[in-house]
């Protein structure tokens, strides 16, 4: 039996996903036919193609300590989903999503972090809305690989979150996928202003920012993607773009991941409001 340290035949690609709140999984707000719905279909289909021997997802739902991390998959039986949002029809939170854990996956992640002086718990939790949602959006209930989740560190810093992904990288040659879920643009004061105006308009921030990015990830030689990534932190458009920056930090985890001289690819584009749901794939 193949073994998590083992060397895979494919280098596994990393992603950044939108995850947008749990009425993704509402057919009537997200048609499947539409292209948020659409494109998460296809990049999950996209993921079952590459037979991965697993995933490690990092959302802006979960952050540990300042300089310390956590990680869950204690046990070899899933935990129960964590229902992390309020307001929502009954029928959400009876909502399920099957999948299969693997403490060997997850000691071997920890280890990485170990390695690297850094400290990791190893705790039994669910997963977060901001994992489940956008892989059953994604079609990857009951997928034949093990999904584990790892937090964010608890502290605003981009270049402590590409080191992050740095440690992750060499997960990619061992069939690991590394999913990043969190949002472009993510201003939830705005949002619920704009529905109380009942208001559909773009913020003007939204699509400015969300093309600096595309600058960061896709339009920079790849060996500079770090810094340019890194340099959103004096983007003009960031405060508005993000009140608080939890959900943009796995976007640089991803791209820590990822390392240089690699490729990049924007995989959706979709904008709602205060938000936006650009996706990308790095390989």
């Amino acid at each position: 039996m193949s073994t998590f340290q083992e060397q895979a035949k494919t280098v596994m690609p990393v992603y950044f996903l939108g995850h947008g709140g749990p009425n993704l999984l509402d057919d009537n707000d997200y048609p499947p036919d539409q292209p948020i719905a659409k494109g998460l279909a296809r990049i999950g289909d996209e993921i079952k193609n590459l037979h991965p021997r697993g995933m490690v997802v990092l959302t802006g739902h979960w952050e540990a300590g300042h300089d310390s991390l956590q990680i869950n998959g204690k046990s070899p039986q899933s935990q129960p989903l964590i229902y992390d949002f309020y307001g929502f029809p009954s029928w959400l939170y009876k909502e399920e999503f099957p999948h299969k854990v693997d403490p060997k996956l997850t000691q071997q992640v920890a280890k990485l972090f170990l390695d690297h002086n850094i400290k990791i718990d190893i705790v039994d939790r669910g997963l977060d809305h901001g994992a489940w949602i956008v892989l059953k959006r994604a079609g990857l209930a009951n997928a034949e690989f093990p999904i584990i989740q790892l937090s964010l560190f608890r502290n605003d810093s981009m270049e402590k979150h590409l080191e992050l992904g740095k440690v992750l990288a060499p997960l990619r040659q061992q069939g690991i996928v590394i999913v990043g879920s969190g949002m472009a643009v993510h201003n939830l004061p705005d949002y619920f202003e704009a529905h109380r105006l009942s208001s559909t308009s773009l913020y003007p921030y939204v699509i400015p920012f969300d093309k600096e990015i595309d600058h960061a990830i896709i339009n920079v030689p790849s060996n500079d993607r770090w810094e340019a990534t890194k340099a959103l932190a004096h983007s003009n458009h960031l405060n508005k773009a993000h009140p608080t920056i939890e959900h943009l930090l796995p976007l640089h985890v991803v791209v820590g991941a990822a390392g240089p001289e690699t490729s990049a690819k924007k995989m959706l584009e979709a904008y709602q409001v205060s938000v936006s749901w650009s996706c990308y794939k790095l390989h």
